[in-house]
């Protein structure tokens, strides 16, 4: 089954990211070449009350390198990881709304997915509340708590005027955004749109939170470039992350007028529900396998045409055979012999980026042709290897044409990509 034109298509044309092994593509780039973990002891706080202690921080963020002084006091973590990569986006795809040729600035959107918005940030006005009064709060506070903050002041920074969402859907939120950035473009309401996930939830109570019903790796406090193992044996928890990415993506019309060049096509998108538990997934894997099918249809790709997974694989000793589970189960015999890749120990688990970074992962896979490893797996446990057996340890060159990418996260919130190679 080949796939079969749509109108509009849609194109990725720019890609902006940030994740603790790199800042920028080409920084992304030679972290997922390099094929090593940047999990730290966590130094923002103190975790020695925890029992998990690790995570992949961004240390190499600095606002005052991105934006003016008033911006960077306006705006807190959350909202300038969304204005920074959304810029970086742009400047990718050389999109300036309104110009000739582009689109108008009311025919681009924003969609953006966040799992926690700025937590963090309400966090530390809460210790600030305790320390002082009201008065110790910053007036920012009400205006950057919740999850469409980022996209606002992004869509206000990029004056366009075009349709705003914001999506929570737990770890899936990055997939999601970009799914419904897919269907915009479809359906005509917007000619681009800019999409994917921010994450920036390493603060004591949101990681707390995680870490009290033992979702995070905790035995390797003392080896953390060895704690986020997707797909290993000796798995014990996800490794929590802070992430960014934002992805252009624009019409065919679009594309056509301004002569560019397309990273990917963006073919195919569903979601799903397990309907099962809100930390567990469904074990067998079935609806998670059923977002994956649904993708593939709607992107009218075959599973036989599947030329490398790149799996959500959070490193959780469930969530990781329920996928390979539901991946056997979409891609049938070519489950046996497809390349996948689990590429959290070089990312984290950054909740609602995910998706979306791992999006990034795929466009620059068909662009370059080069899929990256999965950092850590050194004893796959025999019933994955034996649904999933061709699990890449290091990158390797290869030829890819069309890429599933999953997306899961709590509440059995399922999440499905297809991309493809643009055509000549």
């Amino acid at each position: 089954m080949t796939t079969a034109s749509r109108a509009p298509r849609a194109f990725i044309t720019g890609i902006g990211v940030l994740t603790a092994i790199g800042t920028g593509l080409p920084a992304f780039r030679n972290g997922l070449r390099a094929n090593r973990s940047p999990v730290v002891r966590i130094n923002r706080f103190d975790p020695s009350a925890f029992r998990s202690q690790v995570a992949a921080q961004i240390d190499d963020f600095e606002p005052l390198d991105h934006m003016d002084p008033k911006a960077a006091r306006a705006l807190d973590r959350f909202s300038q990881f969304g204005l920074v990569t959304g810029r970086m986006a742009m400047a990718d795809a050389g999109l300036v709304p309104g110009a000739p040729g582009s689109p108008a600035r009311d025919r681009v959107g924003i969609f953006l997915g966040s799992a926690l918005g700025g937590i963090a940030f309400a966090e530390a006005q809460h210790e600030q509340y305790l320390a002082r009064g009201l008065r110790g709060v910053s007036p920012t506070l009400a205006l950057a708590v919740f999850g469409g903050a980022a996209p606002a002041n992004l869509g206000i920074a990029l004056d366009v005027r075009g349709p705003i969402l914001s999506t929570a859907n737990s770890c899936a939120s990055g997939a999601v955004a970009i799914g419904e950035a897919l269907g915009a473009i479809r359906s005509g309401e917007v000619d681009a749109a800019v999409a994917g996930g921010v994450e920036c939830p390493l603060s004591p109570l949101a990681f707390g939170a995680f870490d009290l019903i033992r979702a995070l790796s905790h035995g390797r406090n003392a080896d953390p470039g060895q704690a986020a193992r997707p797909m290993d044996a000796d798995r014990d928890g996800f490794v929590m992350g802070e992430g960014a990415t934002l992805l252009v993506i624009e019409s065919e019309a679009s594309v056509r007028a301004r002569g560019v060049t397309p990273y990917a096509e963006l073919l195919g998108y569903a979601a799903t529900s397990d309907a099962h538990h809100m930390v567990q997934p469904r074990p067998d894997g079935s609806e998670a396998g059923r977002a994956a099918s649904l993708a593939l249809a709607d992107a009218r790709v075959a599973p036989a045409e599947v030329d490398w997974v790149s799996a959500h694989a959070s490193s959780t000793p469930i969530g990781d055979i329920a996928e390979a589970r539901a991946l056997a189960m979409a891609l049938g015999d070519r489950a046996g012999s497809v390349p996948v890749s689990a590429t959290k120990a070089m990312t984290g688990h950054p909740l609602g980026a995910t998706g979306a970074i791992e999006a990034a992962m795929a466009a620059l896979a068909i662009r370059d042709g080069w899929v990256p490893g999965s950092c850590n797996l050194v004893g796959p446990e025999p019933e994955l290897t034996a649904l999933l057996p061709n699990v890449l340890p290091v990158g390797r060159d290869a030829r890819v044409e069309r890429v599933l990418s999953t997306s899961f996260g709590f509440g059995g919130l399922n999440a499905a990509l297809v991309l493809g190679a643009p055509p000549a």
